[in-house]
């Protein structure tokens, strides 16, 4: 199409020509590669996988070969595009469709983030942009402008677009370290940010005002067409609010706020059905139209640098103008939402038999269908299918759960939608806006699809002790050994807390399985998946698997990957956790058919979903417990002590019983009793005795038991658990924080806050309450995950208490004033949160988690804006939305805030942060995510005294103030500081004294023209509340440099520091050192020759990336006394490890990865161990791969 518009003379053709011999010797390769494939041996299962990778690098080669004639062809095409406009209407339908293949190529390029030289969200700011272009010309070809109307307007546009299409190829084939700088600067030119660009879009705007008072326009299908458009115009307004520096946000915010509002309201309306926008359509004439033609003036004179010509008065008169418009609109807007409302009570009577009338419609509309609309109806009708099984499985049950009534009102209305589209396709009415409404309508079947699935196929494993089931056990793993030879499936199902995932993990360890299989791996599925995440998963999950290019490779690479390292493998692969045969489909071919005895263990809720993954074999059923076995279990974990009364050891085999065989049951009443005394435990007892109980009524009556025990301090805390997704690793350092800020831990003066938060994390570990899922090499918890059942229990509860709210894409969209909101999460679509109405005036706690964060970067501003209503806010985190190289200048209005985490994106260049980040002062805790993220700190950071914790991703780094900085006050209060860059000299000495109890800091060191040889000894021993501390720099030696570290610091890391062995004394002797990892080197050298009685406390050791070859130390017990765990890491040069570490007594493992020739020496330090105790004490994990 750039040819057609701007390659009209000789070069171009000469060009073309070039191009069409080129693909033409490419393809005469791929035909012949396919037909050696044709005739190759290879697995069916594989020929697809590699026939589709085929074409891929046969468009990639065509791609790579045409770099030098596509470049040449832009050139050309650049020349032309400085001649004159379009000539014809029909070039100005061409310049639509270069907008929209456009488009296309940068979705295209977003979806393969891997081979994107360019920033992501800078290319997604391309594409909003070059999509506001298509819908501007749009919008002007809909208000019916003559085209010499539109000259200039349209010259205008071929440019900036004929930029944007360069700009996406040297994005895809180019790397620039410059490229984010191209695309924002051509963005400033499509925005009216550009002097010249504004005045070009008032003129067409005043012209397309006229036209449509003179003349109204049929609706007809510009329903979507203006939609879009206002969509285009709320990301521009919501970009100034959240962002804006122009001379008119600070005195226009109220009123641009306002317009904000209506805009989104008048999209409301513009989403309606076709039926029902035509009504109001013809009640209010052409006025939509102009309204969203002098709202998008308003915007364009909003975003004026200067106020020059009387600029605020013109938008005095435009915003009371369009005030007045907007009045109108609503007025009628409520009569029609009134008829709507109305209307859309469909009786809930007779629900099934409806649902049935409807379904049996898709038969004759699929056969008036063309394909593309047949296989969307075909997917609708399956979904819709689901949807009356379900209801027809819980209807006797909605009358007394209201969730289940909130449901089934809803796949009623969908039903109901559904039947309205059906019928205008039979009656002939078929257009682009009902397949757009057939998209709609399954996305919000799904969306109910994996509610009613969080209803009732929910997976929950009871806990790593498992008492019995030992016979359960041993059927599953002669079910995994014996058999055929084939690939074979087996599985296990059970109800929610049988502990189907703890069962099959103890197959999964059994020797038996670990012997019998050569390669094992785990992967736990979930509701939330997607098909390249369980592949990754299940690759990294193998022993002895190492790729680091995996997280660079696609889902059709990654599938290819498995199967040639599973093909001649006894393999055993576990699924836990399926509730869904797409996620079998998705993986099947992955998975090598060769007859050598390999299996897939399964487990789900689902018998169903078990039937349907192996037609031809029983699902195995796991039993509940028995009573004996119950209380064997209760026992484990109450630690019960054997001289107890015989009167609580009847009434403890009571309670266990009466637990009815459930294991979650049991851990979570052991929790209760395990912190009570005994003369409490009738108290328990009494009240399990109470009726008989269904499971569900049985688990909130066990919950509600073990939370009326929790002490008082901890129940919000607890009830805090609710904001997170079941099976989530929530990282307990970042939680100890939010706690904090939300003022739900009590403290004395003499109490450290971090430390009795922590304590409120162990609470609920010992009580069952929650699971660790990871620990740090401290030995304290990192992170712990909450069992779903816990999550529903904290929401419930949070929500009866208006403690807490979780509200997803549906609810947002239907609440209408949510203001006693204090706390809440945010679970939504993209579209859920443009929508919503969340304007909580008194809200507190605001979080967005997604699992896909990529859904709100088009509409980030616009979102951001519509979160930030609140003035109240305490704690917001929004770093599910990338807001690219923009800091969001709305957040400082938000003086209470305690807590903010935000994603920000800048690669390679510096963000300054603005001054006024210190409005904030109340901050504690500010969090910056961002790949490859600088940021400049501005001398205010200084005056944030209640600031506690500093924090960006580890890829980043933080520049404080180079001047001055001993003038600085102190900022007493901050204990955690990460990543910041200090140079190597005496300033930074000056500089860390300002933080005087400081625990955590991480810092990269530098050095400067200006401090090389300045500076001989880095003294850090003042700062005495420092635990951890990392020190860090890449390609920089510090050979002359001597560090003094302070005497209580507990953990040290140190990583390309480059110092020789001999300075290893500065921290061999420091006596409350427990963690110390060394890595990249840290230190050089190829001889590390221990001297004795060195580190004294050691409790963890890591040697990474080391170009040490001997290792030595004398035939002592007195070197790292306390040492529980070495681990060694890509040391390959390594041969010697010191025998001395077999006579440490509390050793318990040596972890050895890609150290082939260390290999012999931890060998004999293992029989050493065994010469001198006689036990195998020491673990030994060697990794070669």
């Amino acid at each position: 199409m750039c040819g057609r518009k701007w390659g009209k003379d000789a070069r171009c053709r000469s060009v073309l020509l070039r191009i069409e011999l080129i693909v033409g010797e490419q393809a005469q390769k791929f035909e012949s590669t396919a037909l050696r494939l044709r005739d190759d041996q290879v697995a069916s299962d594989l020929k697809w996988l590699l026939l589709d990778k085929g074409i891929s690098k046969f468009l990639a080669c065509i791609q790579q070969s045409l770099l030098q004639e596509m470049e040449e062809l832009y050139l050309v095409f650049l020349d032309g595009s400085s001649q004159t406009g379009p000539s014809s209407p029909e070039e100005v339908n061409l310049l639509v469709g270069i907008a929209e293949s456009l488009l296309h190529n940068l979705q295209d390029l977003l979806q393969q983030e891997n081979y994107c030289a360019a920033p992501l969200v800078a290319v997604e700011d391309l594409k909003e942009n070059v999509r506001f272009l298509k819908n501007f010309l749009l919008f002007a070809m809909f208000g019916g402008l003559e085209h010499w109307q539109m000259e200039e307007l349209l010259t205008h546009f071929g440019d900036l677009l004929l930029n944007a299409a360069h700009l996406t190829f040297m994005s895809r084939y180019y790397y620039y370290r410059k490229m984010w700088y191209y695309i924002y600067q051509l963005i400033e030119r499509i925005q009216p940010l550009d002097s010249r660009t504004g005045e070009i879009y008032v003129r067409v705007l005043q012209a397309l005002k006229f036209s449509l008072s003179s003349h109204h326009p049929a609706p007809g299908d510009n329903k979507l067409l203006l939609r879009d458009f206002v969509d285009s115009l709320l990301t521009l307004l919501g970009g100034l609010l959240v962002v804006g520096t122009s001379c008119t946000v600070n005195i226009f915010n109220h009123q641009m706020q306002k317009l904000h509002d209506e805009l989104t309201s008048l999209s409301t309306i513009l989403k309606e059905t076709q039926s029902k926008f035509d009504e109001l359509y013809d009640k209010i004439h052409g006025l939509v139209g102009i309204v969203i033609c002098e709202a998008a003036t308003t915007i364009c004179y909003l975003f004026a640098k200067r106020d020059e010509g009387g600029l605020l008065n013109t938008l005095e008169l435009l915003f009371s103008d369009l005030e007045e418009k907007f009045k109108r609109i609503k007025a009628e807007m409520e009569a029609h939402k009134y008829s709507v409302t109305i209307a859309s009570h469909f009786p809930q009577s007779n629900v099934l038999e409806f649902i049935d009338s409807v379904v049996e419609k898709f038969g004759p509309c699929q056969a008036d269908s063309v394909a593309l609309e047949k296989d969307k109806l075909k997917t609708l009708q399956n979904a819709l299918i689901f949807l009356r099984s379900f209801l027809e499985d819980v209807m006797e049950h909605c009358n007394q759960n209201e969730k289940l009534q909130a449901l089934r009102t809803r796949i009623v209305d969908i039903a109901n939608e559904t039947d309205s589209v059906l019928d205008s396709i039979l009656a002939g009415d078929a257009n682009q806006s009902l397949v757009m409404r057939l998209d709609t309508i399954t996305e919000d079947i799904n969306l109910i699809r994996t509610e009613a699935s969080e209803s009732f196929n929910k997976m929950l494993s009871a806990g790593e002790i498992m008492v019995g089931l030992d016979d359960e056990a041993r059927k599953i793993i002669d079910g995994l050994k014996r058999g055929g030879k084939l690939l074979d499936i087996v599985s296990v199902v059970g109800m929610a807390g049988l502990g189907k995932t703890t069962l099959a993990k103890k197959v999964y360890r059994d020797p038996a399985i670990t012997h019998h299989f050569s390669a094992r791996s785990w992967c736990r599925v979930s509701q939330v998946y997607s098909k390249r995440s369980l592949l990754l998963e299940i690759l990294n999950n193998f022993d002895k698997f190492n790729d680091d290019k995996l997280s660079e490779m696609d889902e059709d690479d990654l599938a290819i990957k498995l199967y040639r390292h599973l093909k001649g493998k006894r393999y055993l692969v576990v699924l836990d956790d399926v509730w869904d045969i797409a996620v079998w489909n998705s993986l099947l071919n992955s998975f090598p058919t060769d007859a050598n005895e390999s299996r897939i263990l399964v487990t789900s809720r689902d018998h169903g979903v078990a039937k349907k993954i192996k037609p031809d074999r029983k699902p195995h059923r796991l039993r509940w417990l028995n009573d004996d076995e119950s209380w064997k279990l209760m026992q484990k974990k109450i630690c019960y002590e054997e001289d107890r009364p015989e009167s609580v050891l009847a009434l403890g085999r009571e309670i266990a019983q009466l637990c009815k065989g459930l294991p979650l049951t049991v851990l979570i009443v052991s929790g209760i009793l395990a912190n009570t005394k005994a003369d409490t435990w009738m108290e328990v007892a009494e009240s399990l005795r109470r009726g008989k109980l269904s499971f569900i009524e049985q688990c909130k009556k066990t919950l509600n038991l073990s939370y009326s025990h929790l002490p008082k301090d901890l129940k919000p805390c607890f009830l805090y658990l609710g904001a997170y997704q079941e099976y989530v690793k929530v990282p307990v350092r970042n939680l100890l924080w939010l706690w904090a800020a939300e003022g739900l831990v009590k403290i004395t003066d003499r109490e450290c806050l971090e430390d009795v938060a922590e304590g409120y994390v162990m609470e609920l570990v010992r009580r069952s309450l929650v699971m660790v899922a990871e620990k740090r090499s401290s030995g304290r918890v990192k992170s712990f995950i909450l069992h779903d059942l816990l999550r529903d229990f904290c929401q419930a509860k949070g929500k009866e208490a208006n403690f807490l709210h979780s509200l997803n894409a549906y609810q947002l969209g239907t609440s209408i004033e949510p203001s006693i909101l204090y706390r809440s999460r945010l679970y939504p679509r993209r579209e859920g949160l443009l929508e919503s109405r969340l304007l909580c005036s008194r809200l507190r706690n605001l979080f967005v988690v997604s699992e896909n964060e990529k859904w709100y970067r088009r509409h980030r501003f616009n979102v951001l804006y519509k979160l930030c209503q609140s003035k109240d806010l305490r704690v917001l985190d929004l770093r599910r939305i990338n807001l690219g190289p923009f800091f969001p200048r709305v957040v400082e209005l938000h003086v209470n805030l305690k807590y903010l985490a935000l994603a920000l994106s800048i690669q390679g260049e510096i963000l300054a942060m603005p001054s006024s980040i210190s409005n904030l002062s109340n901050l504690e805790t500010f969090i910056i995510e961002g790949s490859r993220l600088r940021v400049s700190l501005p001398y205010t950071m200084w005056d944030m005294k209640n600031l506690r914790q500093l924090c960006i991703s580890e890829s980043a780094c933080w520049e404080l103030p180079k001047e001055n900085p001993e003038d600085c006050s102190d900022l007493g209060n901050l204990e955690t500081l990460s990543t910041v860059v200090f140079p190597c000299s005496h300033t930074m000495e000056a500089v860390v004294k300002k933080f005087p109890n400081i625990r955590r800091l991480k810092c990269n060191l530098i050095q400067t023209g200006a401090c090389i040889g300045s500076c001989k000894t880095l003294s850090l021993d003042e700062m005495s509340q420092l635990e951890s501390l990392t020190l860090s720099q890449v390609h920089q030696e510090f050979h002359d440099l001597h560090f003094q570290f302070p005497l209580n610091i507990k953990k040290l890391v140190l990583s390309g520091l480059c110092m020789p062995w001999n300075k290893i004394s500065a921290i061999d002797e420091l006596p409350y050192l427990e963690v110390l990892k060394l890595l990249n080197n840290a230190f050089t050298g190829e001889v590390w020759d221990m001297e004795e009685g060195k580190f004294p406390e050691l409790k963890y050791l890591k040697l990474a990336d080391l170009e040490l070859v001997s290792w030595t130390g004398t035939e002592s017990d007195d070197n790292f006394p306390c040492l529980q765990k070495l681990v060694l890491e890509r040391c390959r040069c390594l041969k010697e490890v010191p025998l001395c570490l077999a006579h440490i007594p509390d050793l318990a493992m040596i972890e050895v990865s890609k150290c082939e020739n260390a290999t012999s020496s931890i060998k004999q330090i293992k029989e050493k161990q065994m010469e001198l105790t006689g036990d195998e004490l020491l673990k030994i994990l060697i990794h070669h791969s």
